[in-house]
């Protein structure tokens, strides 16, 4: 049996045993539902729709400012509902005692506070088009040509990316959903390492297959399965944002859903590497915690670094973090999410990290070697390392 045979044959166990049990299902299920519900509320608690407002308008001037400020307040998000008034006085009193936001009255426009922006700009607007419709027909232009001269056709929206507020929500979400993938999985691949290696499974397994192929299949396999739940649980989110209105899907969405897959990617092999390693070091299930604290720590900490990332991505901290291998699996789609990352940037962090992955997995597969048939105390990293270099040496 070939290396790779055997490597394909262990992630299909893998995979399928893992894709079949009940905790696994439940656990994508709830991801699922959590992200979906983030999303919809996204654009359901976001978004608190026009507000309304009631203009006051004294004089047939006023009227008509109020009337085509009620037309163009949809362009400021704003209602606005307009009530008459016989005379100037009854219409400032109605103002100063709040029966109206505001009231048009010959060259003012009063109000008891400062206007809000929305009906600010709905009034001035409005004024500006009046009064030049009044210009217009001093000068002998027809209403329809004036009209049409004043109204002209309003310029096409086209979106190239996410707006600021949308664009840090995502990249939140997408460095939450990395976090939890990578320590999940990643503690998956050092539980099921000390499984078999106490259960002594695992000797009945190296009678057939390799000790590389045996840890590099584990590691396939269950990167598979995160990656498919990630998969899943990013596209609902996106899915339910969309519905709600949060966002408005487009080609720049999938680039952030490959951008996260190809980190998770890059991220679990690295981290799968190091909890293989902390797996193999013991011999109980009870000791795993204890020896994987270290690399946990390490993830934790690039979750962390991710808040000040999102407050401030140019800064000299985010930039670091980006290109350390480390932390970079969650720092760099965080920058890249929100466009702040530099094609330079993302391709010296994408290398540092393939070479940091070259350089460890062939580390975490001598190890695993040398340190998979030793049981009993857990082993110190240099026992472990001599370990390796013995099983080395023999091979």
């Amino acid at each position: 049996m070939t290396l790779r045979h055997a490597t394909m044959l262990v992630a299909r166990r893998e995979f399928g045993e893992r894709i079949r049990t009940r905790a696994m299902q439940i656990s994508t299920l709830v991801t699922v539902l959590i992200v979906a519900a983030i999303g919809l509320a996204a654009g359901l608690l976001g978004d608190d729709g026009p507000q309304d407002f009631t203009v006051g308008a004294q004089g047939a001037e006023a009227v008509q400012i109020a009337e085509a400020a009620r037309t163009a307040g949809a362009g400021f998000d704003a209602r606005i509902e307009v009530k008459r008034f016989s005379d100037e006085a009854r219409a400032r009193r109605a103002a100063r005692d709040g029966d109206v936001d505001a009231a048009v009255v010959g060259e003012d426009i009063v109000s008891e506070d400062s206007l809000p922006a929305e009906l600010e700009g709905a009034l001035q607007t409005a004024a500006r088009q009046v009064r030049a419709a009044q210009a217009l027909r001093q000068e002998g232009v027809a209403p329809d040509a004036a009209q049409r001269a004043l109204s002209p056709p309003a310029l096409h929206v086209r979106t190239l990316g996410t707006d600021d507020e949308s664009r840090q929500g995502i990249a939140f979400v997408a460095s939450l959903l990395l976090y939890l993938q990578l320590i999940v999985f990643g503690l998956a691949v050092a539980s099921g390492v000390v499984e078999e290696k106490s259960s002594r499974v695992v000797e009945i397994l190296l009678a057939a297959i390799p000790a590389r192929a045996l840890l590099a299949g584990k590691i396939l396999g269950i990167g598979l399965v995160g990656l498919l739940q990630l998969a899943l649980t990013a596209v609902a989110g996106l899915l339910a944002a969309s519905l709600s209105g949060a966002i408005e899907l487009g080609t720049d969405h999938a680039g952030v859903l490959a951008i996260v897959l190809v980190w998770f990617v890059l991220g679990y092999l690295l981290y799968a590497a190091l909890y293989a390693v902390a797996g193999v070091l013991v011999s109980r299930q009870e000791d795993m915690q204890s020896s994987s604290t270290p690399v946990t720590m390490v993830l934790v900490a690039g979750y962390l670094v991710a808040f000040p990332v999102l407050e401030d991505p140019s800064s000299s901290l985010a930039v670091i973090s980006s290109l350390v291998p480390f932390t970079s699996p969650i720092v760099m789609p965080v920058r890249a999410v929100v466009g702040e990352a530099s094609p330079a940037e993302i391709a010296a962090s994408v290398g540092l990290l393939v070479l940091s992955i070259g350089l460890l997995i062939p580390l975490a597969a001598r190890i695993y070697e040398g340190s998979v048939l030793r049981m009993g105390k857990p082993l110190k990293v240099r026992e472990a390392m001599r370990a390796a270099r013995t099983a080395r040496a023999k091979s």
